[in-house]
């Protein structure tokens, strides 16, 4: 069973979305909304990007990165429809779902209050955005995902029996209990999307 280790990356942006939406709210302009409607529906109104604001910015690149959540989300349902291993079997089962809350309150939380009006505390909310990724991914703590679990994803850690038995990090919706079927997507070596059949 081949790995998608690009899953990595696209499970990390897909965590940040609840920060993204958070700098949205904050960063909102309506100044900006109107200058935008304006330029695209007036007549004879010029918009230039000299006239952005910091916190413009920061809202113009948190609206991408949700469109971009989304386009992730349509992308994960796509790429999930083939794919999957033979039926086996898990035991030994612990619930690992508190990893969503402590990446929530670590690395998320921090840095929902920036002040999105100084060039260098965005300067600095970026640099952190850009370490926490590499940290996640290299890690592989990209499984701690508060998104994944808003849509009704649990973490547990199982032995996966599969010509041979296996520890590893499975991701799964619903409940996963001792001796319960499942066929598996290898995200890497050690962590697995599952679905319980």
């Amino acid at each position: 069973m081949n790995t998608k280790p690009y899953l990595k990356t696209v499970l990390y942006i897909l965590s940040l979305w609840l920060l993204f939406v958070s700098l949205l709210i904050m960063s909102y302009d309506k100044v900006l909304i109107k200058n935008i409607w304006d330029y695209l529906f007036g007549e004879n109104f010029s918009f230039t990007l000299s006239s952005l604001r910091v916190r413009n910015i920061v809202f113009l690149f948190s609206l991408i990165f949700i469109i971009i959540g989304v386009f992730i989300l349509i992308i994960l349902a796509n790429s999930f429809g083939s794919g999957w291993s033979v039926a086996c079997t898990v035991s030994d089962i612990s619930n690992e779902n508190h990893e969503h809350l402590e990446f929530l309150t670590t690395y998320i939380m921090p840095l929902v209050f920036t002040d999105v009006d100084s060039k260098r505390t965005v300067l600095n909310l970026g640099l952190m955005i850009f370490i926490i990724g590499a940290i996640y991914v290299k890690t592989n703590r990209f499984y701690s995902n508060p998104s994944l679990a808003i849509l009704g994803f649990r973490i547990f850690k199982a032995n996966v029996h599969d010509r041979g038995v296996k520890k590893c990090t499975v991701i799964c919706r619903g409940v996963l209990e001792s001796n319960s079927s499942i066929k598996y997507i290898k995200i890497d070596n050690e962590t697995y999307f599952a679905k319980i059949i």
